[in-house]
Formats: C-alpha cells, sequence, structure tokens
C-alpha cells in the first residue's frame, strides 16, 4: 500500500503541473475566445431569425401597399365617373382613410427598415470582433504550447519515477483499482480520516461509519467514493 501512495504523490506533482497549463493567462484567454465564439454564433443565429422575421413582416406590408394601392385606383376611378356634390363628401372621407391607412403602414416600415440597418449593424459589429478574437487565439495557442514544452521533462521525469515503483506494487488488484478511478476523475483516490470528515469531500462521517474504519481500516467513503483511510 505504500507503493501504491507514493505513486499517488507523484501523481498529484503531475495533476500540478497540468494545471499550471490549464490555469495560465494563455488558457483563460483562450478559452474566453472559445466562449466569445460559441455566443457569436449563438447570436448570429439570433439575428438570422430577427431578419427572417423582418422579410415576413415587410412583404405582409408590401401586400397590404398594394391593396392600398387598388384601393386608391377605385375611389379615383368612382369619382372620376361623377363628380357632384353628393358625392364630394364620401370623396374625402375615403380619401382620408386611405391617407390614414397608408401612413400607418409606412410607420411599419420605417420600422422595419430601422432594425434591419440594427441588424446590420450588430452583424458587423459581432464579425469584427470575431475576426480580432481568432487572430488572438492563434497567440494564445502558442503561449500554452510553450507552457506545454516547459513542464514536459518534469512529466517525463515523474512518469519514469511512477514506472519504476509499478514493478514494487504487491497489492495489483488495488493498483488497478487506483488507476481506474483515477481515470474516472475521482483523485486523489486514496484520503486520510479527519477526525470526524473525509478528506477528500469533507464531508462529515457517521458514527458507525468511523466505528467500522477503525476496525477495517479502509473504506469507500459514501458521498465521494474515494478510499477513506483510518491510518
Amino acid at each position: 500500500m505504500k507503493t501504491i501512495l507514493e505513486i499517488q504523490k507523484l501523481d498529484r506533482q503531475i495533476r500540478l503541473l497540468n494545471r499550471e497549463v490549464n490555469t495560465c493567462q494563455a488558457s483563460k484567454d483562450y478559452n474566453n475566445y472559445l466562449k466569445l465564439l460559441k455566443d457569436g454564433r449563438e447570436m448570429f443565429e439570433k439575428l438570422e431569425t430577427q431578419a427572417n422575421e423582418i422579410i415576413n413582416n415587410y412583404d405582409v406590408s408590401a401586400n397590404r401597399l398594394g391593396k392600398y394601392v387598388g384601393s386608391a385606383d377605385v375611389v379615383k376611378k368612382r369619382n372620376q365617373e361623377k363628380i357632384s356634390l353628393e358625392n364630394i363628401s364620401s370623396l374625402i372621407t375615403d380619401s382620408n382613410a386611405l391617407v390614414g391607412e397608408l401612413s400607418e403602414e409606412n410607420r411599419h416600415v420605417e420600422d422595419l427598415v430601422r432594425k434591419s440597418e440594427e441588424i446590420v449593424r450588430k452583424s458587423a459589429e459581432l464579425s469584427q470582433k470575431l475576426t480580432e478574437a481568432k487572430k488572438r487565439s492563434a497567440i494564445y495557442k502558442a503561449k500554452i504550447e510553450e507552457k506545454k514544452q516547459e513542464i514536459a521533462p518534469k512529466i517525463a521525469e515523474l512518469e519514469k519515477q511512477i514506472k519504476a515503483l509499478e514493478a514494487n506494487v504487491e497489492d495489483k488488484a488495488k493498483y488497478e483499482k487506483y488507476k481506474e478511478m483515477k481515470e474516472n476523475g475521482i483523485f486523489p483516490v486514496f484520503v486520510q480520516l479527519e477526525g470526524d470528515f473525509c478528506g477528500g469531500c469533507k464531508v462529515e462521517l457517521p458514527l458507525n461509519f468511523i466505528e467500522k474504519l477503525k476496525v477495517q481500516h479502509m473504506l469507500p467513503c459514501e458521498h465521494c467514493n474515494r478510499i477513506i483511510m483510518s491510518r
């Protein structure tokens, strides 16, 4: 068991070195770029949806305007046939109604134009922002690679030490379990009992569990599945 704990200690050092890469400024900047790219794609989809809605609304407005033009021709033809005092009032009423409808439709079209211009502006700004971010991402990736190259010899040396220790592991089944849990993201695998708490997840353990642990010396935590050792 002592050898497995030594291997776990070396594995921890490897994880700390890899964390240096994952938490360096270049990695943070690159992750921000990936988030910006994801958000940008979602924004483009929203803008495209809005643009389609505007096109549909514009088509509806165009159809309505066509109807109004037809109505104007009818009014004009009807009153050209017989202009008299009797139908002047009707002509004025129809004309005013038509002008009012056309004015309202015109305002609606102007609103669609403003929205269209806003979408074009936002799309251009977003496209420029993503283009600039993409250029910077190459710099971030280069710095991340540089950091990886910096820690590579240290990791290689630690892996070499682990390889040498593996030959001395007596409990092969326990070591295979250790590797399996580590691969599944449970690390550290073996932790100490800290008072009444799991040394891994820091959750307080029930009294009957602690009493059982004192007898068996090793038990999986009921919360995080790490192997708790009483000594």
